[in-house]
């Protein structure tokens, strides 16, 4: 009798002691939690010929979207062709050698077709839930997850977990009010569910709501924080609501102890998060000190991998930041090189990745005029190039800001009451609103 994973998915592997260490891999893996490929490696060192977990490992690794990784895939895709696959296993293989090929929308397109022909496999429906993200398919990110509920029960291992990328997804969709709720009910199951905890602080971001959103994170800490690979993120959110709030020094520290405790990490999701906080305390005018020259110091060695341009991005902030323009033209040669390659990630550095990195660049230059421009001209398909709502707001605030420093008082009250109408409880988006209507004034004036 074939043997089946935690959700009741047939596995390739007769060894009961892989299948035990595959469902930690995958208990691990829905909770960001610990160290997953290990556990796949446990997995595979009682049976090498379980192809299924080679698929996993495979998944989890090109889904980091660091070319680091690349090696360590390739070999995970080798042995898992090579090894045991059911047919299920085998589209999970593909799925990985699309992504790691570059055909990023091919390989999200198929994990989202496994977890719709097996809504039970909560991996694959994880993965394209991941993969939705990076390729900015909203509504796929919100109607997977809605569609795998059907195949689970309330309060049946999985349920609340696929319930908490639910919520993600609404929240990203706009649906705030079922996103606080699915949310919720998902934490209220496991509060260790740090995607779930992060689909609510999404819904409080969004709405500027700082009186909810802080204590969300800060009280559910000890329960979200301990042994998660993700909790540099939740850490994230809880400084950008002190910085709505003005509380520079709070995100300061918040930095230092919970986003960036080490200043020589190399996790690339963690740099991202970094930088795009220290970009905003930047727009600010906060002393960030040497935060800025650490984290590009580490940003340097992957500073022209071209893999997805959201990183490039990310990396030309910190290079901007540290002073290190010539490394943030580095970048730029290496972005305008893929943007001529026809993949997944040439269309993404063509059409969105590359203009805003030239904003950045003008931005920090003094050309306000040119930032304002490309950031206003390609926001409205930003979501093209991957990444949430709260982490593309930085490309509102800097055009914002670069309006009020170029002093196109008019383009900066529009954007901000903008801001405004959407977040009327942000701190924030009214000491902007202010600034952009002194600016008007003082024209009107002059």
């Amino acid at each position: 009798m074939a043997l089946t994973d935690r959700y009741g998915n047939p596995v390739s592997t007769q060894s009961r002691a892989a299948l035990e260490n595959y469902n930690a891999a995958l208990d691990l893996i829905r909770l960001y939690r610990g160290d997953p490929v290990a556990a796949l490696d446990a997995a595979l060192a009682e049976d090498p010929d379980f192809g299924g977990a080679w698929a996993a490992r495979a998944g989890l690794l090109v889904t980091a979207t660091d070319k680091a990784y690349a090696e360590e895939t390739a070999k995970s895709l080798r042995a898992g062709a090579a090894a045991r696959l059911n047919e299920r296993e085998r589209l999970h293989l593909q799925a990985a050698q699309d992504w790691a090929e570059g055909r990023f929308i091919d390989g999200t397109m198929r994990y989202g077709r496994i977890a719709q022909e097996n809504p039970r496999d909560a991996l694959a429906l994880q993965y394209a839930h991941v993969g939705c993200f990076f390729v900015g398919m909203q509504s796929e990110l919100r109607d997977w997850p809605l569609q795998a509920l059907r195949a689970f029960k309330t309060g049946e291992d999985g349920f609340s977990y696929i319930q908490g990328m639910a919520a993600f997804g609404l929240e990203e969709c706009g649906d705030y009010a079922r996103a606080d709720i699915c949310g919720r009910q998902a934490v209220e199951a496991d509060p260790r569910d740090g995607w779930a905890v992060h689909a609510v602080a999404h819904v409080n971001e969004m709405r500027g709501d700082l009186d909810a959103g802080i204590p969300w994170l800060a009280n559910g800490a000890q329960h979200w924080a301990p042994d998660s690979g993700f909790a540099y993120h939740n850490w994230w959110h809880l400084a950008l609501l002190y910085l709505d709030k003005g509380d520079t020094a709070q995100a300061l520290a918040l930095y230092d102890e919970k986003v960036r405790p080490d200043v020589n990490a190399q996790v690339m999701l963690e740099w991202i998060d970094a930088s795009a906080l220290l970009w905003r305390l930047h727009l600010e005018g906060a002393d960030v000190g040497a935060r800025f020259a650490q984290l590009a110091a580490c940003w340097a060695r992957a500073g022209e991998d071209a893999f997805y341009a959201f990183n490039d991005l990310h990396a030309v902030m910190a290079f901007l930041g540290a002073g290190r323009a010539a490394d943030a033209e580095r970048t730029l040669k290496a972005m305008r090189s893929a943007a001529a390659d026809g993949g997944d990630n040439g269309h993404m550095t063509r059409r969105v990745g590359l203009p805003l990195a030239e904003a950045f660049v003008a931005f920090e230059a003094g050309r306000y005029g040119e930032c304002v421009e490309k950031i206003m001209t390609t926001r409205g398909v930003a979501q093209r190039f991957g990444g949430s709502h709260a982490q593309r707001d930085i490309l509102t605030l800097t055009a914002l800001h670069a309006a009020l420093r170029g002093g196109f008082a008019a383009t900066a009250e529009a954007i901000a009451i903008e801001r405004l109408a959407h977040k009327p409880q942000s701190p924030w988006a009214g000491r902007l609103a202010r600034r952009a209507r002194e600016l008007s004034a003082e024209q009107r004036a002059a």
